[in-house]
């Protein structure tokens, strides 16, 4: 019957508890006076000849003896059985000498009492109820055995009222005892009870976290000062309920913050451990971090639970910032690639469960912006880039999702729209931007090419959606820019040819698939040639002779035109030296190779050209560069720095389809180049209305000025080449005079001497 918080006495090995020294001392008083008692009744019996007294000595001198083995049982750790040795054995005692000496009853009625009370420090609980009732038994019976039985014998009165006034101040000393013994104990535990409180407050202000203790049968809760603080509340502002608590957290986190509470209370979580905002007294939510423990009674029932508030508002706002950064651009502000892919993604999911529902994607990418970034700088160059996402930010609906993929693209998503409002949206833009920034006292024009795609459930993932709105940007840009252009199912398949007509270029390439024609360029003075155009043809091995108009822009975009023109270049230049020393008398005789835009800006240009012309052993004098208005125009200090360096070289520089680019005329005069190749448009319309004559005319006439030859495109019919010839033009090439020819046929041409 021993408490089960008493059932562990002083451990092996260690040193007696302070409740174990208690005990020991108590004993220390008690057993002196009960064998002391038990002597006295003893010599009392053999003086008296009395049989009661001889019965109550023998019975205090057992109980003497179990008070001797409860003594020994507290020096090897068991308090606990000693206890109830202790008390029942007194019962029992005080039983029995109630039954010898019934007279005695006033003195014995005590005993129990002293029973309970050595009791009270060590026994808790159901053990504690069990023995007072057992106390509360022994005294009833005690009562009746006073009443029935006779005792054995009578003792002189004077003896018994000296052993009664004995036993009762021998009790008394007992009682004084252990009202000293509780009074000490007592104030240890206050003693220990302040150093706690001591300990708790100053952890609480030591951790700087609002703590809490949830009393669950009461349903009260202890909130700390800095608990309150943290919400900005004194510590008289705050109740002690949940609700105080609960009905501030956010409407969002509550239910979640609840569950979670539940959980750990039904023993589901180990420990509480959640994230939740709550309302400060300002409005606004801070968000904090609770950790709780449970303490559970004998059952398993919780009865209390304790913990922490801590306020991470902070690492919650760089956590978003960081998240933030990560699916924004750090230059515009604009949701990135990943966040707008995201979006798409849940779009395209709405479309597949709501019937009617379609999306537009709309694909937005800059025309000439690598122009202005070259010019004026990246710094500008990003200035442009956030004026431009504002202006476009300006023209959609709030719930319309714009992002910057990357360089000067964006995208916009448009969420339950039809093909027209989306079309609508898209001339918006286009109309926004043709109107000039101005930035640092720049007026910059530009313009953008737009792709749309109208889509809904037909598409698989977002990836083809964008894919599909990539295709018809490129498109609007194909046809000139500035403009948008509307996916149809066709566009696809012709980007997949596009895409497999790449692969086939390089292929090409590495199997010296290209081969070089040559066109002649006749002098109108003299009516010979003078010398020809390298013309690239491709020799498919399926489609037989592919021309430039089908790969061109192919090989320019992907950066194939490099190797390309080198090797028409290395090509030209040893074929026309070879021509050189088989007809030395046919002079001047030169060859005009093209260059593109992707070739002009690169420094390394000029040396590979001089290696190339010390390979082949061609006279520099006789190579022609031909680059067209537009390549010239998009950076024009790096191309008249290239330039210059070629003519260094003695190369002259021919301006091709002059009059289709960009006006040039502003800068003509300070480009180093030698000649203006009037463009066949022109000069296909010189013999109709419209006024081309007068054109080419002009063109002739501005270039004499500036001390430049002219050379005409196109030339087809004899009107043509009497018509130049009266204007003045110096050079003409077309098909009046030879289509372009492989390097056999023009070898053969040029053996002809053939005059026009």
């Amino acid at each position: 019957m021993r408490s089960a918080c008493d059932r562990e006495g002083t451990a092996a090995g260690k040193g007696p508890e302070p409740d174990d020294l208690r005990l020991l001392q108590f004993l220390g008083w008690v057993v002196p006076l009960v064998f002391g008692f038990a002597a006295l009744a003893g010599v009392a019996a053999a003086v008296f000849s009395d049989a009661g007294l001889l019965a109550a000595g023998v019975i205090l001198l057992a109980y003497g003896g179990l008070l001797l083995v409860a003594r020994r049982r507290v020096g090897i750790g068991g308090r606990g059985s000693a206890v109830w040795t202790i008390c029942v054995g007194l019962l029992l005692a005080a039983l029995l000498m109630s039954a010898v000496q019934p007279g005695w009853l006033a003195v014995l009625a005590i005993t129990p009492l002293i029973s309970v009370a050595v009791a009270l420090p060590y026994v808790r609980g159901g053990d504690l109820l069990r023995l007072i009732l057992l106390a509360w038994l022994t005294v009833v019976v005690m009562a009746v055995l006073s009443r029935t039985l006779r005792p054995l014998s009578e003792p002189p009165g004077w003896f018994s009222d000296v052993f009664a006034a004995s036993a009762l101040a021998a009790a008394s000393a007992v009682v004084l005892l252990l009202l000293w013994q509780f009074s000490s104990r007592l104030n240890e535990t206050l003693a220990q009870t302040r150093a706690a409180e001591e300990r708790y407050a100053l952890v609480e202000r030591g951790v700087n976290d609002g703590l809490w203790d949830w009393d669950l049968r009461r349903d009260r809760i202890y909130y700390s000062s800095r608990w309150k603080e943290m919400l900005g509340y004194r510590e008289d502002e705050i109740g002690a309920g949940p609700e105080e608590w609960f009905r501030r957290v956010h409407p969002e986190d509550r239910k979640r913050l609840l569950q979670e509470v539940g959980d750990h209370l039904r023993g589901r979580r180990e420990h509480l451990n959640v994230e939740y905002r709550i309302r400060h007294r300002d409005g606004s939510y801070r968000w904090m971090l609770t950790r709780g423990l449970a303490v559970r009674d004998g059952e398993g029932n919780p009865v209390r639970m304790a913990g922490s508030q801590t306020d991470i508002t902070r690492r919650k706002r760089a956590e978003e910032e960081l998240l933030y950064e990560a699916s924004h651009d750090a230059l515009t502000g604009l949701p990135n690639r990943a966040f707008f892919m995201e979006r798409l993604g849940e779009a395209l999911r709405r479309a597949r469960s709501e019937e009617g529902f379609r999306l537009a994607i709309l694909f937005v990418d800059l025309d000439r912006f690598k122009m202005i970034n070259d010019s004026l700088g990246h710094t500008m160059g990003d200035r442009l880039l956030v004026a431009a996402a504002g202006r476009l930010r300006e023209c959609l609906r709030p719930q319309d999702t714009l992002a910057r993929l990357g360089g000067d693209e964006f995208t916009v998503l448009l969420e339950d729209v039809s093909g027209e409002e989306a079309a609508a949206v898209a001339d918006r833009l286009l109309e926004r931007l043709r109107t000039p920034f101005y930035l640092d006292g720049y007026e910059l024009f530009t313009a953008a090419s737009v792709g749309v795609v109208l889509g809904g459930r037909e598409y698989a993932s977002p990836e083809d959606l964008l894919r599909d709105a990539d295709i018809a940007m490129y498109r609007a840009k194909a046809v000139g820019g500035g403009r948008k252009g509307i996916f149809e199912a066709g566009m696809h398949t012709r980007a997949v040819e596009l895409f497999r007509l790449e692969n086939e270029l390089r292929r090409a390439i590495e199997r010296r698939e290209f081969t070089t024609h040559y066109q002649p360029i006749i002098s109108l003075k003299t009516g010979l040639i003078s010398g020809f155009e390298a013309l690239v043809r491709w020799r498919h091995p399926e489609r037989g002779l592919v021309l430039p108009d089908e790969f061109i822009p192919v090989v320019e975009e992907t950066g194939l035109i490099l190797l390309l023109e080198l090797s028409v270049m290395r090509e030209a230049c040893a074929r026309l030296a070879a021509w050189q020393k088989r007809f030395p008398d046919h002079r001047p005789l030169t060859v005009s190779v093209n260059l593109s835009r992707n070739q002009l800006v690169r420094s390394e240009l000029p040396e590979q050209i001089e290696r190339t012309l010390l390979e082949t052993g061609l006279d520099a004098r006789s190579l022609r560069l031909e680059v067209t208005e537009g390549a010239l125009m998009e950076n024009v200090d790096s191309a008249v720095a290239t330039l210059s360096r070629l003519r260094d070289m003695n190369i002259r520089v021919h301006i091709d389809d002059f009059g289709m680019g960009y006006s040039s005329l502003s800068v003509l005069h300070q480009l180093p180049i030698d000649a203006l190749k009037v463009d066949r448009s022109f000069v296909g319309r010189m013999d109709g209305v419209g006024g081309d004559a007068e054109i080419v005319q002009t063109i002739v006439t501005l270039a004499h000025n500036l001390g430049l030859d002219v050379i005409a495109e196109g030339v087809e019919r004899e009107e043509h080449l009497r018509q130049l010839r009266k204007l003045g033009c110096d050079y003409a090439q077309g098909f009046l005079f030879s289509e372009p020819l492989d390097a056999e046929n023009a070898q053969r041409l040029i053996s002809s001497y053939r005059r026009w």
